[in-house]
């Protein structure tokens, strides 16, 4: 019934730095692998019924407003849908007002995600932090995103991504702000790609943007080896 209800509504509503080579680190640094969340369609799409029935019900307040109310109604019925809840509060701020804006555009934002988390393993077997995967990981995501939703919305939501707190240091020793910013240029680099690549298939995409970051002089880059 749910999704039912979805695609109806789908039909009814309007979807409306830095360039250089690597930067290396040190013999003795080593990468840490990170655990990617994937966010199943069904999953994404219970959550963004929610934010639909909410959001039209209250077409008079603000984006703000919205927002406060989802995370209300979310939180406070958590026991009977873990799963929402954990996926909204995963969410920083600017990600979860962009999805009050653009529900539909968010559920391509999560299937590109998945396909970014999905090639990584591919070609790397694993998903790193701060190195030659983590640029893979961000380069596609954004690629697919552009070819989805476009250049200017995946912008949007990448660079939300982002915006969180970027005081002190990750599990691999460099500061969150130098993991912001690489992922930043990184997403610039996988945007473009996507728009000159449009027609490209997701292992093809895959295989280029992989082919690209072994390059020379590849645009993307990295703070571990």
């Amino acid at each position: 019934m749910k999704h039912n209800f979805l695609k109806t509504t789908v039909v009814c509503c309007t979807c409306t730095m830095l360039i250089g080579i690597p930067i290396s680190a040190s013999a003795e640094t080593v990468s840490s692998a990170i655990s990617e969340q994937v966010v199943t369609s069904s999953e994404m799409e219970d959550l963004i019924e929610t934010v639909l029935e909410i959001k039209n019900a209250n077409p008079e307040n603000s984006e703000d407003e919205i927002v406060s109310m989802i995370s209300l109604h979310i939180n406070t019925m958590r026991n009977e849908n873990i799963g929402i809840s954990d996926i909204w509060n995963a969410l920083t701020d600017s990600e979860k007002k962009l999805v009050v804006r653009y529900p539909f555009a968010a559920l391509k934002v999560n299937d590109a995600k998945n396909i970014a988390t999905t090639q990584t393993e591919r070609k790397f077997g694993y998903n790193g932090l701060g190195d030659r995967s983590d640029a893979f990981r961000h380069g596609i995501w954004n690629a697919e995103m552009t070819i989805l939703i476009g250049t200017e919305k995946a912008e949007l939501f990448a660079t939300a991504h982002e915006d969180k707190d970027t005081s002190g240091l990750e599990s691999d020793g460099h500061t969150k702000e130098e993991h912001k910013n690489m992922d930043l240029h990184n997403n610039s680099i996988g945007r473009d790609i996507g728009q000159s690549n449009p027609n490209l298939t997701e292992d093809q995409m895959a295989d280029y943007i992989y082919e690209v970051i072994y390059q020379e002089n590849t645009p993307f880059i990295w703070l571990n080896n």
